[in-house]
């Protein structure tokens, strides 16, 4: 398969002994399922600090239709903002770069994207391996074997199990063992002496430690330190009065004066619906 890159008016396919034009409406040398047409859009994030080769794999990423290029960058750096901006399935990235190399790239990601790297380096191919990449291309790039590449990817996320979220939970210690708390099934916490009181929906636990320990452990802003001695769940609030919040429980919580502020900025501001 052969690809003219740089002729912006058409693209020639050669597949076999056929050959037609890429012109909008001809037929697609692109072995697409049914699934892939419908649902499938793979977002790709190309980084190459060289950019005769960052066209080229635009070029051959453009020419695949399931391909979506959302961005080019010329270094690790710079991809990093764009992998937290954007919702990105494959990460088509160069290992040799300024300040950050590809593979250490990666490797600072949490949750890293599909990955293929592509360089001019063969003695890099062990080290990438760590990361568990889609694949890994040698330059010069030969158009076929990008397509094999992106077609491995098509098959990663078209088979990858579907992960489950998991609702947010912490431990307390209870006599010997460990109690599991969901976050969502928390009510408000109430500071009392050496202990705080759990309060959820089922029951209350009563751990030894110190409501701002507590708060600094869970650090999440589903949780709102509206007294001294109280920290409630956010989605638990029904109403909130001058000096009290009333709870789904009904239970009435007091309104500290040195928290006004901060209840007004993280829970009100720019939620409030009332008449001009």
């Amino acid at each position: 398969m052969r690809l003219n890159l740089f002729d912006d008016t058409k693209v020639i396919y050669q597949v076999g002994a056929e050959q037609f034009e890429n012109t909008g409406v001809s037929r697609n040398p692109f072995f697409v399922s049914e699934s892939v047409k419908k649902n499938m859009k793979i977002n790709t994030l190309i980084v190459d600090d060289d950019p005769h080769w960052r066209l080229v794999i635009e070029k051959f990423a453009s020419a695949n239709p399931i391909v979506q290029v959302v961005g080019s960058c010329a270094s690790a750096l710079e991809a990093y903002g764009k992998l937290m901006d954007n919702n990105i399935d494959l990460l088509i990235c160069d290992i040799e770069m300024p300040d950050m190399t590809g593979l250490d790239l990666v490797k600072s990601l949490k949750s890293p994207p599909s990955v293929i790297f592509a360089t001019a380096h063969r003695d890099y191919a062990l080290d990438c391996f760590e990361v568990s990449p889609i694949d890994f291309l040698l330059k010069p790039l030969e158009f076929s074997r990008f397509l094999k590449a992106i077609e491995k990817v098509r098959l990663h996320l078209e088979n990858a199990p579907e992960v489950l979220p998991i609702d947010p939970y912490f431990f307390i210690r209870e006599n010997s063992g460990f109690v599991q708390i969901r976050y969502n099934d928390v009510l408000y916490m109430e500071a009392r002496d050496n202990t705080v009181n759990i309060v959820t929906k089922e029951q209350t636990y009563m751990p030894i430690l110190t409501l701002t320990k507590l708060e600094e452990k869970l650090k999440s802003d589903i949780f709102l330190r509206v007294h001294r001695a109280f920290l409630v769940h956010r989605n638990a609030i029904v109403r909130i009065n001058k000096n009290e919040i009333v709870l789904t429980n009904e239970v009435e919580i007091p309104i500290g004066d040195q928290y006004r502020n901060k209840i007004n900025q993280k829970h009100i501001d720019g939620r409030s619906i009332v008449r001009n």
